[in-house]
């Protein structure tokens, strides 16, 4: 854990079920613990094996312990994506960044197919520059910088977060100015009735 209390990772992991890496990325401390590829997807294949099979439908985010270290998931169709920490790391925090990683997955991802049920293996290689983007914007050497999908969907569609915010707020008043509009006219033809 870092000296100054936040919360670090070791590796984000987006793998099929078959334990093949769609997206991997690992921070010098993993590369330190597995400093090659064939340890990396050693690694990655004991993560695999010891996790549920996934279903057709989104899975909840779950814990597993993998070799000393909490691994941190969230499956659907023939994707993991997976983030690995030291046990001593705050999981609240380690799930929310594989919610927020997820969930931005899923919306970059989205207009690659109409008739989509979640995340699957083809939607993430069609969409790999974004899925990397995902993973490099969401981490900095391990350190996690951003959980809110949405603010990660942001950066990745190169949209800055205050006019996220000021989008969803002229949404807001838009839809307040359609009801007083609305409220008013009806109060006009109802009172020129009575």
């Amino acid at each position: 854990m870092a000296d100054d209390g936040l919360c670090q990772i070791l590796a984000l992991l987006v793998l099929d079920t078959d334990g093949t890496r769609l997206a991997v990325k690992y921070t010098t401390l993993a590369k330190e613990l597995w400093g090659t590829v064939k340890l990396q997807t050693a690694f990655e294949k004991r993560v695999i094996n010891k996790m549920p099979k996934p279903s057709a439908t989104r899975t909840d985010v779950d814990v597993a312990v993998i070799d000393d270290y909490t691994v941190i998931f969230q499956a659907c169709n023939d994707v993991v994506v997976a983030a690995v920490a030291l046990p001593t790391e705050n999981e609240l925090v380690v799930m929310q960044l594989v919610e927020g990683v997820y969930n931005a997955m899923s919306n970059a991802c989205a207009g690659q197919s109409f008739l989509s049920s979640g995340l699957n293996k083809q939607l993430i290689l069609d969409s790999l520059s974004d899925v990397l983007f995902i993973l490099d914007e969401v981490t900095d050497n391990g350190m996690i910088m951003e959980t809110d999908d949405e603010k990660i969907s942001a950066r990745i569609k190169m949209i800055d977060e205050t006019e996220v915010t000021q989008s969803a707020q002229a949404e807001q008043m838009f839809q307040k100015a359609t009801q007083s509009a609305k409220t008013k006219l009806l109060s006009s033809i109802m009172g020129s009735r009575g």
